[in-house]
């Protein structure tokens, strides 16, 4: 047996629980996070939490709705409830409206772009592993999901902005 596994089977026989070891590991509540570490902070909720869950989960329940046919950037600013809708994907892609970006995946909630050889583009939001959930990649135009957003017949991929409801 190893020294550590040796102090940590000490520990169980001595009485301590392994619920009593994890509550010792976790921050007490009033913490102040502040005075944490960089790497220990947890990220904004913003970033991974409910907004942008809330912008999935909008695609989710409308899997299969074709009642936004040709209008995915009124269908993503829906599901980021936000004020500022774009006239088109292009429009939205060319804007100062966010950074481009047109390496690494798509994180979760972004705005993907794609030129599909029309003159307004097309615009999904992506799910943080490489797929991607759009308007007209359905049957009959209806809201579906990609399993990669590189790989769309029609669409050449142009890159991504960080989703977000301004």
């Amino acid at each position: 047996m190893t020294r550590d596994k040796s102090k940590k089977a000490a520990f169980i026989r001595g009485g301590i629980s392994a619920v009593a070891c994890l509550a010792l590991t976790v921050p007490l509540a009033g913490t102040a996070m502040a005075d944490a570490p960089e790497r220990e902070r947890p990220a904004p909720a913003a970033a991974f939490g409910h907004p942008v869950m809330e912008a999935m989960n909008w695609f989710l329940h409308r899997k299969g709705d074709k009642s936004y046919n040709g209008y995915c950037e009124l269908a993503v600013a829906k599901a980021w409830k936000r004020s500022k809708v774009h006239h088109s994907a292009k429009t939205h892609w060319t804007s100062s409206d966010g950074a481009k970006h047109t390496t690494g995946t798509p994180p979760k909630g972004s705005f993907v772009f794609w030129d599909n050889g029309g003159r307004n583009w097309h615009v999904g939001l992506a799910d943080g592993s490489g797929g991607v959930w759009g308007t007209n990649f359905g049957p009959g135009g209806a809201i579906d999901f990609k399993p990669d957003y590189k790989r769309i017949p029609g669409f050449k991929y142009v890159g991504w902005k960080a989703g977000n409801p301004g």
